[in-house]
């Protein structure tokens, strides 16, 4: 695996220079206990308005690079048109950070989210399934996700997967000082559900405690 040898090139040349990690204590350990925003989901047309909800932790690899890891939940849309979604996703990002005691701080980054995604079928522009056709007593009724993994799903209308989807970041960061900030980011993801593609936004402004 090449993950692990890239994780301490990037540490050793973001350590360049006299810029020590961010936090009081210059520990370069971040905590994010709550980030809170909209959340709008796009497929077909059809568009999924709803909220997000984000927890994170954050430690420095170096001045500039860091290990990111969110925890979040969003949920939005009515009816058959909803989508939601519960996932962690470990990932990188890099912070333009060139003083100690820099009060805005831009940043970029991207992971990858582990977790489950779930849309109604109206929200992904296929047809209802009825009540007669969600009784017949075919084989394949407990596949109704049609991937062949053998799942089901106690509301036909509703469509569900667990995997891995790629995710970016972008924000800046506010600092008024080396223990606290703000954090204003956003967020999008990339979801393929039932050979449909979803596109998920997210803008969150958090708190942030530094260590």
């Amino acid at each position: 695996m090449t993950f692990v040898p890239l994780l301490v090139v990037l540490a050793s040349t973001a350590s360049a220079g006299d810029v020590p990690r961010s936090g009081y204590f210059g520990a370069g350990v971040n905590l994010e206990p709550l980030a809170v925003g909209p959340m709008q989901a796009f497929s077909g047309g059809r568009v999924a308005v709803g909220i997000s909800l984000q927890a994170a932790l954050q430690v420095d690899l170096g001045s500039r690079w860091a290990f990111r890891l969110p925890l979040e939940v969003g949920v939005g849309g009515s009816g058959d048109a909803t989508f939601s979604e519960v996932g962690l996703t470990p990932g990188l990002l890099y912070r333009w950070r060139s003083d100690a005691a820099q009060r805005w701080v831009p940043y970029l980054g991207a992971g990858l989210k582990l977790g489950v995604a779930g849309a109604g079928r109206e929200f992904l522009g296929l047809p209802l399934v009825t009540t007669v056709q969600s009784l017949d007593f075919d084989f394949d009724d407990f596949d109704d996700d049609g991937d062949g993994d053998g799942g089901s799903e106690s509301d036909p209308n509703f469509e569900s997967r667990l995997g891995a989807f790629p995710e970016v970041w972008a924000g800046v960061e506010w600092h008024p000082n080396r223990w606290f900030a703000l954090n204003l980011g956003a967020a999008y993801t990339y979801v393929r559900l039932l050979g449909r593609n979803v596109h998920l936004l997210h803008e969150r402004v958090g708190v942030r405690f530094s260590l």
